[in-house]
């Protein structure tokens, strides 16, 4: 999408300087026949401005066009996509009606782990190609239905970690599926830099969402950096370094403050600010 802001930008650009070359030409010319500045002056503009009317759609509809089709060739993929998901879900859940024993029942499972990832990771491909594209739709949810659904999904990788939800129940109006993301990343790094038998506590405090650990905490040294993508405090920890790169790209794009409070060997405190996206 920014190489298509660009390109309209520059050829609005190219138009405005022609014109503005063709003004003052004009104004040469005509000197001699219309001797009055000001006449002169507004001929110039009204007769420039018409022939920006004329002008412009020709330069925006070709991008328009492209940014249909491309539109259209995405909801198609996308479509073809979730078919093959669905399918598989569908003969899954027949497959368990009709299965007893132990050891084809644990196979069926490992084969429905891997269906579930597969359709988080279509899920993920989906919300990617519509942020890009500018197609991201707004809703209006409970703050703790997220939070739930979170803490649900880290059930399998959180250990000994005793995660706490002691939020208000706000009500938030934004795009739910990169709340949702964030706050994933938030308690998936929450998790994985924390300590044996830590903790991660959510809670709220004047429309701030705080997300608390007792881990290792964050080098100071590396709050400049710390949503670099590809960051990673632990390089020999599992992972891309994406968490705090994706969660900073959504509160900027929603205008949600973050801050982040940090003690190197006494955990971090993550604060978003969801003023701007409290439903009122």
């Amino acid at each position: 999408m920014r190489s298509k802001e660009s390109g309209l930008l520059l050829s609005h650009l190219i138009i405005i300087v022609v014109l503005a070359a063709a003004i003052l030409t004009g104004n040469s010319v005509l000197q001699e026949s219309i001797p009055n500045n000001f006449l002169r002056y507004v001929l110039l503009v009204v007769l420039s401005t018409v022939a920006y009317y004329f002008l412009a759609p020709s330069v925006i509809e070709p991008f328009l066009q492209t940014d249909a089709k491309l539109k259209e060739m995405i909801d198609h993929t996308l479509h073809e996509l979730n078919t093959p998901i669905a399918t598989i879900e569908a003969n899954l859940s027949l497959l368990k009606r009709s299965l007893t024993d132990e050891k084809s029942l644990k196979r069926l499972k490992r084969i429905e782990d891997a269906a579930k990832n597969l359709t988080k990771l279509y899920e993920s491909i989906e919300y990617d190609i519509k942020e890009n594209i500018e197609h991201i739709e707004k809703s209006t949810f409970p703050l703790q239905n997220v939070l739930h659904e979170s803490i649900a999904k880290a059930a399998e990788i959180k250990g000994d970690i005793e995660i706490r939800d002691e939020t208000e129940n706000l009500m938030l109006h934004t795009d739910k599926n990169g709340f949702e993301r964030t706050v994933d990343n938030l308690l998936s790094n929450a998790i994985k830099y924390n300590k044996p038998d830590g903790f991660v506590r959510f809670y709220t405090k004047e429309g701030k969402l705080f997300v608390q650990d007792s881990g290792i905490g964050i080098d100071p040294k590396n709050l400049f950096i710390v949503y670099e993508k590809s960051f990673q405090e632990n390089p020999t920890t599992v992972g891309f370094g994406l968490g705090l790169s994706i969660v900073k790209n959504f509160c900027d794009r929603e205008k949600i403050a973050i801050k982040i409070d940090t003690q190197k060997g006494e955990g971090t405190t993550i604060s978003l600010d969801l003023q701007n996206i409290l439903y009122k």
